[in-house]
């Protein structure tokens, strides 16, 4: 197994980008608890091309390495220049529950993103997260107006599941969705879903 993980780091060094690919991708399969492969695939996160990239990246999340290193190395990738990979660091990121605080705000920054789906995949990372994001939700608000009506749905969830029982902004802010006239009723009900949940939990929802 050290030959072949020794192989495939060396390949990850070719010039064709493909060899790179699949040698990123194997080393997720194969590679985990060593150090060599998982040094070598957090280099590869700056690779110069994008699907070698979210190969290692895509890798790099099968390995689920500590947060401290995932947070040092994936965080920046919420600002790449490809989409998947913004949304594939997004998720990555929310693996961590709520181990991923420290990446909360740059996760509130992607809800602005050009791409829709990176937006909702940010909201609803930002839900994962839980509590320890609450003081984002503002940040959320702006994504119950957005043109995509997934990237509203989850930034419901994400404010409930950020939120507690005794959370009388957020509740207020889930009500105003629930009776809003011009949310799609899809919205409405999500919403109502949401605050039926808190009503019912003493505890911040999970």
């Amino acid at each position: 197994m050290e030959r072949a993980i020794a192989r495939l780091v060396y390949n990850l060094r070719d010039d064709d980008c493909h060899i790179r690919f699949a040698a990123a991708r194997i080393l997720g399969e194969i590679g985990r608890d060593n150090p060599v492969a998982e040094d070598s695939l957090i280099e590869t996160l700056k690779d110069r091309t994008w699907f070698v990239r979210l190969s290692a990246l895509q890798s790099v999340k099968d390995l689920k390495l500590g947060p401290a290193v995932v947070i040092e190395n994936v965080v920046p990738l919420l600002k790449d220049e490809h989409e998947d990979i913004r949304e594939y660091a997004a998720l990555t990121i929310g693996d961590l529950g709520s181990m991923a605080g420290p990446a909360a705000p740059s996760l509130a920054e992607v809800l602005s993103d050009p791409v829709w789906y990176v937006r909702g995949t940010a909201a609803w990372v930002l839900g994962q997260i839980g509590p320890v994001a609450r003081k984002l939700y503002n940040d959320l608000v702006p994504c119950l107006r957005d043109d995509e009506m997934e990237v509203r749905i989850s930034a419901v969830r994400a404010l409930g599941k950020i939120g507690c029982t005794g959370d009388e902004e957020i509740l207020r802010i889930l009500e105003e969705v629930a009776g809003d006239k011009d949310q799609p009723s899809e919205v409405k009900e999500e919403a109502e879903g949401v605050l039926k949940e808190m009503s019912n939990s003493g505890e911040y929802m999970q």
